[in-house]
This record gives structure tokens, C-alpha cells and sequence, in this order.
């Protein structure tokens, strides 16, 4: 059976739809979009009668921001090497075979050495006996728009933006990467932003 990291988004809900026999694992580690996450999570997992596991440590982000005084706007710098060590440990320990992150090919702004950290989590997965799929690696976020929008996905119901809103700001790199990435796709974007 396989495990998919799933976070409301566009990408990972994409991944839900092209591989069907999956189960969605939604982790809220603390990020301000939880919330919002969540509920396109449950959104389209009861859509397709889908399995959402739930991890639910939101004292993980507060931990990393304390210090800081202010919470910035962005998320914890390298969460994924986070949220795949979770999503790997728990396929290892529940007999998953697999888990499936749907990350695109751009490069974030908090996460500089993305090739790097893929190769490292690969090794770990090797380690646990666990495979770890990256369909999407090859791909732009533009191409996976382009993908939903042929499979019929209402991807209107998808979150992204990193501040938590009910609507989308507009403004933050997520918002903006979102943005362009229907653009460049010719498709339609739903999406109802603040600005």
C-alpha cells in the first residue's frame, strides 16, 4: 500500500487522483495554513473515500518561531526533510511500501539545497526498506496545473498561500508561484485571492 504526503495543495493533490490506491497522510506541524490545509485535505479525500491520517504536533512550529519574537510568513526553513522523515518512519512502522511526495521541480526559497536533501531522504527510505517516489520531481508546477485541469480536478479547491487566510493573499512566494503557474498553464485560475 502506499502512503501519500499529502497537504491540500495543488501538486499533492494531483498525486491523489493519478494514483488512486493510496493513503493521504496530513501532517500539521504548526504552519498558519493548517487550518485551511486540512480542510481541502478532508475535502478531497472524501471526495474519493480516501483514508486521511492525521499527526498533529503544532508546538513543532512554535518551538522554531519563539525565538523570533514575530512569526514570519514563510514556513520552517527545510520542513520537508520534516515531513519526510515522519511520512517514512510511519509507512516503516504501519508496513507502507511506499510513500509518494509530490514536489515539482522549482526550487523553493527556504529550501536551497533541495537536490541534495532528496538524494539524502532517498538514503533513508533505502534504509527503512520503504520506497520513496517523487513523481512530480521532473516537472513544473505550470505542467501539474495543466495535468489536474485535464483530469478534471476542481483545483479551485486547493491551498496554498502560507498565511492561513480563508482566501488566498496574493502576495506570499506560494501565492505568487501559484499564480504564475496557471498562467503559464493557459488554465483558468479559480483561485479567490486577497490581492
Amino acid at each position: 500500500m502506499k502512503l501519500l504526503l499529502y497537504s491540500g495543495g495543488i501538486n499533492s493533490t494531483v498525486a491523489l487522483y493519478k494514483f488512486k490506491d493510496v493513503d493521504c497522510l496530513f501532517i500539521d506541524y504548526g504552519q498558519r495554513s493548517a487550518k485551511m490545509q486540512r480542510e481541502f485535505a478532508l475535502y478531497h479525500c472524501k471526495k474519493l473515500n480516501k483514508k486521511l491520517v492525521e499527526i498533529k504536533i503544532p508546538s513543532l512550529g512554535k518551538a522554531f518561531y519563539d525565538s523570533l519574537g514575530i512569526r514570519p510568513n514563510e514556513p520552517i526553513v527545510h520542513r520537508n526533510v520534516i515531513l519526510l522523515s515522519i511520512a517514512l518512519t510511519y509507512a516503516k512502522e504501519r508496513k507502507y511500501d511506499e510513500v509518494i511526495f509530490a514536489t515539482a521541480s522549482e526550487e523553493c526559497l527556504f529550501e536551497k539545497d533541495k537536490p541534495l536533501i532528496i538524494s539524502t531522504m532517498k538514503k533513508l527510505a533505502e534504509i527503512y526498506g520503504v520506497k520513496l517516489s517523487m513523481p512530480f520531481v521532473n516537472l513544473s508546477k505550470s505542467i501539474i496545473v495543466k495535468m489536474g485541469a485535464k483530469q478534471g480536478i476542481d483545483l479551485g479547491k486547493t491551498y496554498s498561500c502560507f498565511l492561513g487566510h480563508k482566501y488566498h493573499c496574493g502576495v506570499c512566494s506560494e501565492c505568487q508561484a501559484r499564480k504564475i503557474a496557471f498562467k503559464e498553464a493557459g488554465v483558468k485560475d479559480e483561485t479567490v485571492y486577497l490581492r
